[in-house]
């Protein structure tokens, strides 16, 4: 999968949304897109993803320029405004929610399980408002790509809910392990703290995005027995 905006921009009623931006992503790889925040943040995931049209530019999937190939295979994860979550919901409600939207069982004992399965049990009745914060972030990442389409994940702003950057900017890198091509946008300060190479809202003059390497696959117990056996 590769995932590129070549000069994209966005004009808004008063001003520009998203000065002219090139940015691109592949599987495997991790991409801080990183500017002041504001709207840029969110016309540059709505862009890339197909939900939005640039006024400029073009986005490319694969090479395709079709929205909606953008919109089923990319997915923009907690979007303010857009695709956040009503925070006055509990927890288990925006799980069914999203389940649901995936094409999955969406039942309570459906959501239950899920919830079991990611360590997220304890969180069931709570207001989503009152998550941890690495907690929103990767339930929200890891409710996404449980739609069997997604091949690229724009987590947006997750800086905007504080904490520390070193959680979600490592949430990316194991999405990017298990194949995905991850786009975080972020503040500039929070890609200085993490020290990573960003790409700029703004600009078309890019780092090359980061290579992760794939999740090595879990051996079976026999194959394991087996090794020890020579």
């Amino acid at each position: 999968m590769q995932l590129e905006a070549s000069r994209i921009s966005v004009r808004g009623p008063h001003a520009p949304m998203l000065d002219t931006t090139s940015v691109g992503v592949a599987d495997h790889q991790v991409v801080l897109l990183a500017g002041y925040p504001g709207p840029g943040h969110i016309a540059a995931a709505l862009g890339l993803s197909g939900r939005l049209r640039p006024d400029t530019g073009r986005v490319r999937l694969d090479g395709a320029t079709d929205a909606a190939l953008l919109r089923r295979r990319v997915a923009v994860v907690d979007a303010p405004g857009i695709t956040e979550p009503d925070d006055a919901l509990p927890v288990q409600t925006v799980i069914g929610e999203e389940l649901a939207i995936a094409g999955r069982k969406a039942g309570r004992k459906a959501v239950l399980e899920w919830l079991d399965d990611h360590d997220a049990t304890q969180h069931a009745g709570k207001r989503f408002e009152h998550l941890p914060v690495a907690e929103r972030t990767e339930l929200l990442a890891e409710l996404t790509v449980t739609r069997p389409d997604v091949q690229a994940v724009i987590l947006t702003m997750p800086d905007r809910h504080g904490g520390d950057p070193q959680e979600w900017y490592a949430l990316g890198r194991r999405l990017a392990s298990r194949g995905y091509g991850v786009i975080i946008t972020c503040a500039d300060a929070s890609a200085r703290l993490l020290g990573v190479p960003a790409a700029q809202l703004g600009s078309v003059d890019q780092p090359e995005p980061i290579q992760v390497a794939p999740v090595a696959p879990v051996k079976p117990m026999t194959a394991i027995d087996e090794e020890l056996k020579a």
